[in-house]
């Protein structure tokens, strides 16, 4: 009766052990998970405010450079139907 008392508790202690090693592997998994998805949310902040700065920046310089209409040439539309009518005529 002894060796297969013994051959039970062996059983049981192998049970025990893989048991006992699979919850340490999940635990640590997820403290691994958390800490990347804890990483990758830094990251996606600290792009963000990058982004929101250099829009910013864009806003600023753009609002400083006042546009200078006075080069832009402009065309009359009166004028250039009155030539159009003018060739044809």
């Amino acid at each position: 009766m002894m060796p297969s008392s013994i051959n039970m508790v062996v059983l049981l202690g192998a049970v025990a052990v893989f048991t006992v090693g699979v919850l340490l592997g999940f635990v640590c998994r997820n403290r691994q998970l958390q800490k990347s998805q804890k990483r990758i949310l830094e990251l996606e902040t600290e792009m963000v405010n990058n982004h929101a700065e250099i829009l910013r920046l864009h806003k600023l310089t753009a609002e400083q450079e006042e546009p200078e209409l006075e080069k832009v040439p402009v065309i009359s539309l009166h004028k250039a139907k009155d030539a159009i009518v003018r060739k044809h005529s």
